[in-house]
């Protein structure tokens, strides 16, 4: 069996055929169709024309998806595709069932299908990029919540009394947020840094291995500034736990392959978590297994789920 998987970004498609064991072939990559709704469509369908034989389609998006019914509610980067039902767009294309999944659903579905996960019957996911996906899984089982908008950590707020959207969590506790924060408080200017982590090779930027650098360096606004954000994704771990108490909380994105990073946020977590001492059960803070190749694999995973009626456990 072999499905054909995309995750669609806002700068690139990623695309690749998945077999039943989680294994990749024929990688590759696109620009981005942000035009409109045909060239979302004839990107997928022009793809399916070079792999026929593929026995599906399986798609990861951001934004707020009906992965049951195809409709997709609401994706900020594909705008013409608000309300749009991908399955009815495709199913003349297309002779092959499709899947359509929420990138962070689709992530935490890689990881607990071949990941970090595996075997783990309550866990969340917290991927740290451009904005901070996730998603959470209960009794094994993908939690969707009401409108499909469960895991959508990005949105929390941080400080009561401020009311607008530079509160929430994307702003300045996501990679992209923790490198304009840097240059803000170097006084620089946060064009210099790479943020979307999909700069050309001609073109140079302050990416975020220049700043761990400076932290190994000891700058001290940039350690500042470090020390603030890991105790902001210190409380998401610690509330994320108290309200679904799971067994582990995995961290994606770029930056969980960092140790220093990884070793101080378990440490900052810990020092929250001891104010409870031994009143709660103990959740353990791990990295995911999947980067890159996340979505791809979670897509597939969900298109498993659907037509093949596979489970987590």
């Amino acid at each position: 069996m072999n499905i054909l998987a995309f995750d669609f970004g806002g700068t690139f498609v990623k695309y690749c055929l998945v077999n039943e064991k989680a294994e990749m072939r024929e990688y590759g990559k696109l620009p981005a169709p942000v035009s409109g709704r045909e060239a979302f469509l004839d990107l997928i369908t022009d793809l399916y024309r070079q792999y026929p034989y593929a026995d599906g389609i399986a798609v990861s998006m951001p934004g707020v998806i009906d992965s049951e019914s195809g409709r997709i509610l609401l994706v900020a980067l594909y705008p013409e595709m608000n309300g749009e039902n991908l399955y009815d767009l495709l199913k003349e294309k297309i002779p092959v069932p499709v899947s359509v999944e929420n990138d962070g659903k689709a992530a935490i579905l890689a990881e607990a299908w071949k990941g970090s996960l595996a075997g783990v019957r309550d866990a969340a996911c917290v991927l740290l990029g451009s904005g901070i996906g996730g998603g959470i899984i209960m009794d094994s089982k993908l939690q969707k919540g009401a409108g499909f908008a469960a895991g959508e950590i990005s949105n929390m707020m941080i400080m009561p009394g401020q009311y607008d959207k530079t509160n929430a969590l994307c702003y300045d506790a996501s990679m992209t947020g923790f490198l304009k924060a840097v240059a803000r408080a170097k006084d620089m200017d946060p064009a210099l840094f790479e943020t979307s982590g999909n700069a050309s090779s001609s073109e140079k930027r302050i990416t975020g291995m220049d700043v761990f650098r400076w932290l190994e360096e000891e700058d001290e606004e940039t350690s500042a500034v470090y020390r603030t954000w890991i105790r902001k994704l210190g409380w998401l771990l610690f509330n994320l736990k108290l309200v679904i108490s799971p067994e582990k909380i995995v961290i994606g994105g770029g930056v969980s392959r960092n140790r220093r990073f990884i070793t101080d946020l378990q440490e900052e977590y810990q020092r929250i978590a001891s104010v409870l001492g031994e009143d709660m059960p103990e959740t353990v803070i791990d990295v995911c297994r999947y980067e890159a190749d996340a979505n791809l694999l979670g897509a597939v995973y969900n298109w498993l789920q659907m037509h093949q009626k596979k489970e987590l456990l």
